[in-house]
């Protein structure tokens, strides 16, 4: 995830795509649907799905509120724990 919009995505970048990926299937929400509550483009957020491009910070934060998660539920563990302490 950076904290402005790059190219090249990471494989932290993948991590949270898979996970907010998850998040849309247990809450049944379309990814329409969540570009649409979050104000993100649809290509824009596929595109950050299919880990094509990094998530800013604050694209990150509106997933997370969209879909009434913690952020950290979302990041990968290693991350995650390193935010909790």
């Amino acid at each position: 995830m950076s904290t402005a919009t790059s190219g090249t995505a990471t494989a932290t970048d993948t991590e949270i795509a898979e996970r907010i990926s998850n998040a849309l299937i247990i809450k049944h929400v379309s990814v329409k649907a969540l570009a649409e509550k979050t104000g993100l483009t649809y290509p824009t957020l596929r595109r950050s799905l299919a880990g094509e491009r990094s998530l800013t910070v604050v694209e990150f934060r509106k997933i997370a509120d969209a879909i009434e998660v913690k952020p950290s539920a979302l990041l990968p563990d290693a991350l995650a724990d390193r935010s909790a302490a």
